[in-house]
């Protein structure tokens, strides 16, 4: 049995592994599935919120289920406007539970209603961050294995040198 609907927000800069993995495993447990492209104060994102959506596209396919939106503002807002009322994040290890717990406790305050889900990273993906894929690929590393491979060529686009 399903649940409704779900928002799993982040700034998937650039989108990886382990981002699919989680996405894929909400997409079983919920009926809807909205993937938010939130505008970051504290990063500097490296691809456009066009891109980032592009990339993701060509990551899931066709999918009624989930939908790519973009959110300027808080991500709470969105969920108000459109009824949802769970959030998803995903935990790698303590240090991430730790800022995800206070990001929840304010999201709940300022939205009752909502709940936060915290699934943990399955054990290949524990490792993997967008930031660490981008260090890889400023020393032209190789990033197979850590992001879809139908969006490598797109990804290390903007870190070959013209």
């Amino acid at each position: 049995m399903k649940n409704g609907k779900v928002i799993f927000p982040g700034t998937f800069d650039p989108f990886t592994l382990g981002h699919l993995d989680l996405l894929n495993r909400l997409a079983i447990i919920f009926d809807k599935v909205y993937i938010s492209l939130a505008i970051n104060l504290d990063k500097s994102p490296t691809f456009t919120i066009e891109e980032r959506a592009n990339m993701i596209r060509k990551s899931i396919g066709e999918s009624d289920t989930i939908e790519i939106v973009s959110i300027d503002g808080l991500v709470i807002e969105y969920m108000k406007k459109n009824d949802i009322k769970v959030l998803a994040r995903g935990i790698r290890d303590s240090e991430d539970l730790y800022y995800e717990l206070k990001m929840s406790r304010m999201n709940k305050l300022l939205y009752p209603e909502m709940d936060t889900i915290f699934l943990h990273t399955s054990e290949n993906y524990a490792y993997l961050s967008s930031s660490l894929i981008k260090q890889i690929l400023k020393f032209n590393g190789p990033i197979d294995g850590l992001v879809p491979e139908i969006i490598i060529d797109d990804i290390k686009s903007k870190f070959i040198k013209k």
